[in-house]
């Protein structure tokens, strides 16, 4: 403070410093508050409770079915910002239709060709909701070493508390559906014998963190 300064115009001075520095901070403690609030939560995939089923026409006339038994996945969701984000992946190998001929089948070169591409994958692009209502994920399946768009549409969606022991954790989950043709995905053996649509269904539970 130089000598003979108005204390007046010294405090003023001081009082806007103090004031720009604290309007600063409180602009920087909303932006955290808000980048924080808006950040969709994280939810842990429950395997025991989630599945990856399949189904394909053989001869026109029944449904050959089956599942894969092991499976990974991540999921994260925003329902007040509508958005998301899921991503799926099964092992190929653990195909399973209950008929081990068949799935020896399944699991090589003719087919799911295990060795070379051991899982598959699906990863989400966007959630699609109707009137605040989760109707459908759409994203990418990477199947056989080629990547479609698919839309898998949501059968049944419900976020809840759940008892766990003494505990209550929040849950989503539900059954999501879709239709892909094998031939879009290079598998074309056997063809029309084994039908070209599959169906594909999930069916999951996932625990927010």
């Amino acid at each position: 403070m130089s000598v003979g300064a108005d204390p007046t115009a010294v405090v003023a001075a001081l009082s806007r410093r103090v004031a720009q520095r604290l309007f600063r901070g409180l602009t920087l403690l909303c932006t955290l508050v808000m980048s924080v609030s808006t950040e969709a939560a994280e939810f842990a995939l429950d395997a025991s409770h989630t599945s990856v089923h399949f189904a394909a026409s053989h001869n026109g006339i029944s449904l050959v079915r089956g599942r894969f038994a092991k499976l990974r996945g991540s999921v994260q969701y925003d329902p007040d910002a509508k958005t998301g984000a899921m991503l799926v992946s099964v092992q190929t190998g653990s195909i399973d239709t209950g008929n081990s001929a068949m799935d020896n089948v399944l699991r090589s070169d003719q087919f799911l060709d295990a060795d070379r591409y051991a899982e598959v994958h699906f990863t989400s692009e966007r959630f699609v909701f109707d009137d605040g209502r989760l109707i459908a994920i759409e994203g990418k399946l990477a199947l056989h070493g080629v990547e479609r768009p698919v839309r898998l549409t949501v059968q049944r969606f419900v976020c809840k508390e759940v008892p766990f022991g003494i505990v209550r954790q929040y849950v989503c989950g539900g059954d999501f559906q879709a239709v892909l043709k094998r031939s879009d995905f290079g598998m074309t053996r056997f063809l029309p014998e084994v039908g070209d649509e599959v169906d594909l269904s999930i069916s999951g539970e996932a625990v927010r963190q």
